[in-house]
C-alpha cells in the first residue's frame, strides 16, 4: 500500500512539474527538441516512457543523456505524458476522445509556480536516477 502512494505522490509531483513547465516555456518534447535541449545542456532531467515501441529512439535519448550526465526519469506510458502535455483530446475532463502518446520530454527548468518542496522532492529523485 505504501508503494502505490508512493508512486502515485511520485507521479502527481512529476505532473505538476511537466504541465507548470509547460505553460512557462521551459519543456521540450518530442525528440528532435529533446536531443536540442540535451546537447545544448539546457535539460535539467529526461523523462521517457517505456512503452515506447522505437528501441533507436529510446537507445538515442538515453545514450545522450548518458554523455551530457541529464538524469532520464521513465515513466510505464506514453499515453500518460500525452496526457499531461495536453496532446490528448478529450470531450469532458473524464472521457477520453482520443488518446496520443508522448514518448519523451525534457524539463529546462522548473517554473516559478512549482513549490521549494516540490523541487527538492524531484532534485532527490533524479539524484537517485
Amino acid at each position: 500500500m505504501a508503494e502505490v502512494e508512493q508512486l502515485s505522490e511520485e507521479l502527481t509531483t512529476l505532473k505538476r512539474v511537466v504541465q507548470t513547465s509547460l505553460h512557462r516555456g521551459q519543456l521540450a518534447k518530442g525528440v528532435h527538441e529533446v536531443c536540442k535541449a540535451i546537447e545544448s545542456k539546457q535539460a535539467k532531467f529526461v523523462v521517457l516512457a517505456d512503452d515506447c515501441t522505437e528501441d533507436t529512439y529510446k537507445k538515442l535519448v538515453v545514450a545522450l543523456a548518458k554523455q551530457f550526465q541529464i538524469p532520464v526519469w521513465k515513466v510505464e506510458k506514453g499515453a500518460l505524458l500525452g496526457e499531461w502535455i495536453g496532446i490528448s483530446k478529450f470531450l469532458t475532463k473524464t472521457k477520453k476522445i482520443k488518446s496520443r502518446k508522448c514518448s519523451s520530454v525534457a524539463v529546462k527548468d522548473f517554473a516559478i509556480e512549482v513549490s521549494e518542496n516540490e523541487k527538492l522532492f524531484v532534485e532527490n529523485k533524479i539524484k537517485g536516477l
